[in-house]
């Protein structure tokens, strides 16, 4: 009888061998390490439309199979992959496989924050890249974690996306950079919202209103009338007052930062507080006063330079010595 038994197990076994062996989930499985990723589809798909579709691992292996050939124009692969991985989450209803089917899921997810860079960096699809990463966020909330916290990478998104609708504005006409700026504002604004004390955020929305200003009173037109001369340096004046909150928050969060210093010396020249602007133009003179000097001694006719170097030691880090010298010198470069 014990032989029998044992004869009876082991047909039992070699029967579920060679069922799963003929498995479409077998095949597909196989197909998929060959790296025949379409044969792995077909089969994958016809395992769901048989009996195995009520096994977890069909599913997982499905959402696997089309996540690998999500890509280029095939992308619509990637939300049957997601749906894969979810009916996979579905039919285990023990939770074995859920920290796996959720590992699944969030490298799944990744690669639409993986487009959002991309579309956003080298494309330049602020569009698109948008609402690629509003996808990624909304279904790693509703897929994987409803309570996690996308805080710092939204604030390091919302700063890329603002950084490079700022580097567009230097490359666009006149009247396409005021719409550049605005969009620039909302996203930092929204980095602001989320942490006031970004010192990215703060500098570029300055900045932003500092370019303004000096748009208002260095794009002029030569029929330009009095009236409207007047009114340009009332805007003028309004932007820079607009841009001095943010940089002084950006000052103190990084105190020795040459561009901030720069930008304040900007703004309070563009104010007329003299006082200010000295203190400012200070700064940044001693940040530059080694490279004038520098540049005096490997390019003596430089008169641009020069004259630099004059104004330093006549307004800012006076030396009287040292000025008249350099005014002699302008004084022969410009008279040879």
């Amino acid at each position: 009888m014990k032989l029998i038994r044992y004869i009876s197990i082991f047909v039992v076994m070699l029967t579920a061998s060679h069922s799963f062996a003929q498995s479409w989930t077998g095949q597909a499985y196989d197909f998929y390490k060959a790296k025949d990723y379409e044969q792995a589809r077909v089969a994958i798909d016809s395992a769901i439309n048989s009996v195995e579709r009520f096994d977890s691992q069909t599913w997982q292996l499905r959402g696997i199979i089309y996540r690998n050939i999500s890509s280029g124009d095939q992308i619509y692969y990637r939300e049957i992959a997601l749906e894969s991985f979810v009916l996979a989450k579905k039919i285990d209803s023990t939770g074995l496989y859920t920290a796996k089917i959720n590992e699944y899921l969030r490298n799944t997810l990744v690669r639409y924050y993986n487009d959002a860079v991309t579309l956003l960096l080298e494309d330049g699809d602020f569009e698109k890249s948008e609402e690629s990463y509003d996808i990624y966020v909304r279904q790693h909330k509703k897929l994987v974690d409803p309570n996690h916290d996308f805080r710092a990478q939204n604030i390091s998104y919302y700063n890329a996306i603002g950084a490079e609708y700022l580097k567009k504005v230097d490359v666009v006409e006149t009247k396409k950079k005021n719409e550049l700026r605005k969009k620039a504002i909302e996203y930092s604004l929204k980095v602001i919202a989320l942490d006031s004390l970004d010192f990215k955020a703060n500098f570029n929305i300055g900045i932003v209103y500092y370019n303004i200003g000096v748009d208002h009173v260095t794009t002029i037109e030569p029929e330009t009338t009095l009236e409207q001369l007047i009114l340009n340096q009332k805007k003028s004046e309004a932007a820079f007052l607009k841009a001095l909150p943010y940089l002084h928050r950006a000052e103190l969060l990084d105190t020795n930062n040459i561009a901030v210093a720069e930008a304040l010396m900007g703004c309070y020249y563009g104010l007329n507080n003299n006082e200010l602007y000295l203190k400012y133009q200070k700064m940044f003179d001693l940040r530059n006063l080694r490279g004038y000097l520098d540049r005096h001694t490997t390019h003596p006719d430089d008169i641009e330079n020069v004259r630099q170097l004059l104004r330093v030691y006549t307004q800012t880090l006076i030396d009287i010595e040292k000025a008249e010298n350099f005014k002699k010198i302008l004084y022969d470069l410009e008279n040879p």
